[in-house]
């Protein structure tokens, strides 16, 4: 891949939380490989002009240091609007597109474990998205990243060769629903209750765009390239945000607790692109709260955990806000 990187930052009326976002991001290594694009909706109400206008101010202020484009919609268009919006044009022009919004604190090798990935994966089509948050750590001895069956919204990226097959509207759901082994896996066998979501998105209860990409790639089968340590904190669960509540997980903490070990210069990938069904096994128990998850190299150790189990208890409702 020659070129530079795009990298989306999308933003909208959290001036707090997109300064902290973008402090993390400037501080990343492979700068240079990238290009900035930030994305800003306009306010939705009266009252939230205010604050999407000081986030304004603060994209205009960061442009200036990361040489960014500034994208300021008229509009409301929605979070399901402004991120695909976003994405396709990037992946549309640049061939992929690393993704991170206002809520988000990344690791320094963040963009290099996106760039190196999307440079091993471009010409795998299986593998559909590359994620920066790993939920539970794989146990044993493992490579710096390794694939699963399962998108993420907090912190990725995509080719334009996936990202095509991304839509608004939900293609063959009725013959989606005849398929049981495709219902298992979009369920996590069950760990899970993503076909309620994704319902209620069709009806319009929700704005989400992660629960379609799901849809979108589990339909397809596709893979998801990890880091073995997580590389993205979310910030985003403290009452500010519209698709977040505030007493969820990650609720607060020092950012840099949950962000993983460096990463060496050359990454090392899996011998082999398919499932690590291991991982994906202590994946799902996960979620159904039977483990306690590993603790990360970094980690504040029974803090963390104590977040993430009562994360794992609340899986059902609480994952919902992770597709929003």
């Amino acid at each position: 891949m020659t070129g530079k990187t795009p990298v989306a930052f999308f933003a909208y009326n959290r001036p707090e939380h997109t300064e902290r976002a973008l402090l993390a991001l400037s501080k990343s290594r492979r700068l240079q490989d990238c290009d900035f694009y930030f994305f800003s909706d306009a306010a939705k109400t009266e009252s939230a002009r205010a604050k999407v206008a000081e986030t304004r101010e603060i994209l205009s202020r960061w442009a200036q240091t990361l040489n960014a484009t500034v994208v300021e919609r008229e509009a409301n268009i929605g979070l399901a609007r402004s991120i695909s919006g976003g994405v396709s044009e990037l992946c549309s022009r640049y061939g992929r597109a690393v993704v991170v919004e206002d809520d988000l604190v990344v690791s320094p090798d963040f963009l290099h474990f996106m760039i190196a990935s999307l440079d091993r994966y471009e010409n795998e089509p299986g593998v559909v998205q590359v994620g920066g948050f790993t939920i539970s750590p794989p146990k044993g001895p493992v490579e710096d990243a390794f694939l699963l069956p399962v998108t993420t919204t907090w912190g990725w990226a995509t080719w334009q060769r996936a990202w095509k097959d991304f839509n608004l509207d939900v293609p063959d759901l009725d013959a989606a629903r005849q398929d049981r082994e495709w219902m298992s896996l979009f369920n996590f066998d069950g760990s899970s209750a993503y076909t309620s979501m994704l319902e209620d998105r069709i009806a319009g209860r929700n704005d989400s765009w992660g629960i379609l990409w799901w849809y979108t790639t589990s339909r397809k089968r596709g893979l998801v390239v990890y880091p073995s340590n997580s590389l993205v904190w979310n910030g985003g669960f403290d009452g500010t945000g519209v698709h977040c509540g505030s007493d969820d997980f990650l609720k607060q903490g020092d950012a840099t607790l949950y962000i993983g070990s460096a990463l060496p210069e050359h990454v090392s990938f899996p011998a082999q692109t398919v499932v690590n069904e291991r991982h994906f096994a202590q994946l799902k128990d996960f979620f159904r709260g039977r483990q306690r998850p590993v603790a990360q190299s970094g980690s504040p150790g029974s803090g963390v955990i104590a977040s993430l189990k009562i994360f794992a208890r609340r899986a059902n409702q609480k994952l919902r806000n992770a597709f929003s």
